[in-house]
C-alpha cells in the first residue's frame, strides 16, 4: 500500500497507515485509536468557542483507512466518545451513517478508555462489541492504556498516549503526531480531529515514526 510501512514486531506483521491507523493482515483488522467523537460538542456545552465537524472528518479519515486496507473489522482502542455530552443527535447520526450505511459490512469492537466511562448504552443497531479492558487478538495483546512493561505479554497495541515528537531546530520546528514503538509496546497517534498530543521523548531502543502530510515516515533524529 502506498505511503504506509510494513513493520514486524515479535513475528507478526503489522502496516502502519497515513492518519494513524495499523492494519494487521492475519486477522484483516484496522486498529485506530482515541477518536474522541463529539470533543466539539461537549466544549461548546461548556461555552469554550470551537469550530465543529472534527467527528466527521475523523470519521472521513477511517473511511479512507477502510477503504485503503478492505479491513473486514475496525478495533478502537478506547476514547471513541470524549464525554456522555459528546453523543448529540448531529454525532448519532454520524455514526448511524458510518455503521448503517458507509461501511455495513464492518465489524466494530471497543477496547473501553477512560473517557468512555459513564457513556449511555449504544445504539443496537450501531453493533458494537465492547471488549474487555485488556484483550487478546490474533496474538495480539490490546488495551487503552500501555500496561506494565516489566510483564512478558505483548506485543501489546494501545493508545492514550496521543504521542509526537519536535521535528527541527529550536528556532524552527514542527510538532507532529507519531508511532511509538518502545520495548514490547506499539503506541498509536491518536486519529481523532480535535485531539491534543504529548511529546515523548526518546529512549535507547524506542522505534518512531513520523505522520506528515497523508504519509509514514520512520524518524532519524
Amino acid at each position: 500500500m502506498k505511503d504506509t510501512i510494513d513493520i514486524n514486531i515479535n513475528e507478526h506483521q503489522l502496516t502502519l497507515l497515513p492518519m494513524g491507523g495499523v492494519f494487521h493482515g492475519a486477522t484483516e483488522t484496522l486498529f485506530i485509536t482515541d477518536t474522541h467523537f463529539g470533543k466539539d460538542v461537549t466544549f461548546r456545552k461548556h461555552s469554550i468557542p470551537v469550530p465543529s465537524g472534527s467527528t466527521f472528518a475523523t470519521i472521513s479519515k477511517i473511511k479512507s483507512l477502510v477503504q485503503l486496507t478492505s479491513a473486514k473489522q475496525l478495533v478502537i482502542l478506547g476514547d471513541m466518545f470524549h464525554a456522555p455530552s459528546s453523543m448529540s443527535k448531529e454525532i448519532t447520526d454520524t455514526i448511524d451513517e458510518f455503521t448503517t450505511h458507509d461501511c455495513p459490512q464492518l465489524t466494530i469492537s471497543l477496547v473501553p478508555g477512560n473517557h468512555d466511562q459513564n457513556l449511555p448504552n449504544f445504539p443496537r443497531h450501531w453493533k458494537i462489541r465492547q471488549l474487555e479492558s485488556t484483550t487478546t487478538w490474533g496474538g495480539l495483546v490490546l488495551s487503552h492504556f500501555p500496561l506494565n512493561s516489566n510483564e512478558k505479554i505483548g506485543p501489546v497495541l494501545c493508545g492514550h498516549i496521543h504521542p509526537a515528537v519536535h521535528v527541527g531546530s529550536h528556532t524552527d520546528r514542527l510538532k507532529l503526531p507519531c508511532f511509538l514503538h518502545r520495548k514490547n509496546h506499539l503506541v498509536l497517534p491518536a486519529i481523532g480531529d480535535f485531539t491534543g498530543t504529548k511529546v515523548i521523548h526518546r529512549r535507547s531502543g524506542d522505534r518512531i515514526w513520523l505522520l506528515a502530510e497523508q504519509q509514514v515516515i520512520p524518524w532519524r533524529n
